[in-house]
């Protein structure tokens, strides 16, 4: 049996009002006119991420079992002969990461729910005896079958809804990776920005080491001064500190990195790469493809599929189930055979299910409302990560364009000066400097920058190890549906 289920059918909801013809359709109707918009990860409706058939039930397979997902990154070597690359520690939190097995294994959960809301009740049989002992004789004797027939589609609007919550955890899961792709990007980008920075100190620690023993010789020779010495020295002292610091920031980095992945014991080793240096569009353009493509709003849509369904599930409950009985048997006085048939329903007087109805309806405008958030909450989040984007890159282009050239031009015009006689050597040291202070916050912000771009281009979805997905349904709907209004 396939069962069809209402979708979303467009990327955005923007109204709470229940269309009264839709509502009072069967399953395989909205189904026909139900269209989901195609974008990230799109979970498909016939099969969860575990590849269990959702809508196609056999008998014979009732065990959901979760298996692993194979996110291994194939051939390619996790690590180069000189270190980590972005896609080869991209593709090993993909595997190692546990939070992304936790949320296959909430999709399994929901299907196996899914599974089990849609199943007919067994059938009753036994035995039953009468009048013994009137009269003298044995009594009535025979056996009985009984069966509960449920009625109004209740179990295949049961499985329409349970069918939402797998698409949900399905749009979940795809957020998940999502925001471990990110995490690993980010944490990429942070610990390569110290690692540049640390090689950057060190290699200017070597000139001005060198600065060092010249400002001796001048001293030495009486051709400098104490201060120059002094200035020289102090130099050294606050590069062998940026050093320090430095250190302990790609430690640092290197360790969060190791924990994002799900391997932290993996040894701190050099990266490799570059930052990101992609265009980023306008704003509005990037707010646009995150609506339709983040997997965090196509969980939502599928929620509020889930309520819009469930609504009408709640109004079916009201058609009352039909318990049929038959029995057969021998009257012992006179050895006749006689059966017996029995047909009841109960009478929905007082409870048509109004408090479930009015609930769904709730669940089903709270579910609208809570998509609108989202995106909202996406916009507004969507513009501070774009102003830090260009931010950085303004400082990025004045950076290359226009200080760093004058500062390389400044400082071999001091030198040459400062070699002619015409200038002290502070002010060489003071031009170093300064080309170093620039060429430090260069890789900041491109540190800064390629942090932003990564954001964007996950859809603003990170700390994956502070998320949980997790399935909290039951059967319940099942024992409304045998139990009736």
């Amino acid at each position: 049996m396939v069962v069809g289920c209402a979708s979303s059918q467009s990327s955005r909801v923007t109204s709470p009002i229940v269309p009264s013809d839709t509502l009072h359709k069967t399953p395989e109707h909205i189904a026909e006119s139900a269209i989901r918009p195609v974008s990230f990860s799109e979970p498909k409706s016939t099969e969860s991420a575990t590849g269990i058939p959702l809508t196609e039930w056999h008998q014979e397979s009732a065990e959901v079992e979760a298996r692993p997902i194979d996110l291994s990154i194939g051939s390619e070597e996790l690590n180069t002969a000189s270190g980590f690359s972005l896609d080869a520690l991209i593709g090993m939190a993909l595997s190692s990461n546990p939070t992304i097995a936790q949320a296959e294994s909430a999709v399994a959960q929901a299907a196996g729910v899914h599974y089990q809301v849609g199943l007919k009740p067994n059938p009753t049989v036994g035995y039953f005896g009468q009048e013994i002992g009137n009269d003298g004789s044995g009594g009535q004797h025979g056996v009985f079958a009984s069966q509960t027939i449920v009625r109004g589609d209740k179990l295949r609007w049961n499985r329409c809804v349970t069918l939402h919550d797998v698409n949900r955890l399905t749009w979940e899961a795809a957020t998940q990776r999502r925001r471990v792709e990110t995490d690993v990007r980010i944490r990429f980008y942070r610990a390569l920005a110290a690692q540049q920075r640390l090689q950057r100190a060190k290699d200017f620690r070597e000139n001005a080491a060198t600065a060092v023993d010249v400002a001796k010789q001048r001293l030495d020779a009486q051709d400098g001064t104490k201060p120059d010495l002094l200035q020289s020295q102090l130099l050294v002292d606050e590069i062998d500190l940026s050093i320090r610091q430095s250190e302990l920031e790609w430690e640092a980095a290197w360790a969060e990195l190791a924990a994002t992945i799900g391997q932290p014991s993996l040894q701190p080793t050099d990266l490799v790469g570059d930052f990101a240096g992609g265009e980023v569009s306008d704003v509005a353009v990037i707010y646009e493809e995150a609506v339709t493509a983040s997997p965090q709003l196509g969980a939502a849509r599928a929620k509020v599929d889930r309520a819009r369904t469930n609504l009408q599930r709640q109004r079916n409950q009201v058609v009352p189930n039909l318990n049929v009985q038959l029995g057969l048997g021998v009257d012992d006085a006179t050895d006749d055979p006689f059966a017996n048939v029995q047909f009841g329903m109960p009478l929905p007087v007082h409870n048509r299910n109004q408090g479930n109805i009015e609930t769904a309806r709730s669940e089903y405008t709270a579910a609208i409302q809570n998509l609108r958030r989202l995106e909202l909450r996406l916009r507004r989040d969507m513009a501070e990560v774009y102003r830090r984007y260009q931010s950085s890159s303004a400082a990025i282009n004045k950076y290359e364009k226009t200080m760093l050239p004058r500062a390389e031009e400044s400082l071999a015009l001091v030198e040459e000066a400062q070699r002619a006689g015409e200038i002290d050597f502070l002010r060489v040291l003071t031009a170093r400097q300064s080309l170093f202070n620039l060429q430090q916050k260069l890789i900041t912000a491109k540190g800064e920058l390629s942090r932003a771009e990564a954001e964007i281009s996950g859809y603003l979805l990170t700390d994956a190890l502070s998320t949980e997905v997790a399935f909290y349904g039951d059967d319940a709907l099942r024992g409304q549906a045998l139990g009736g209004p």
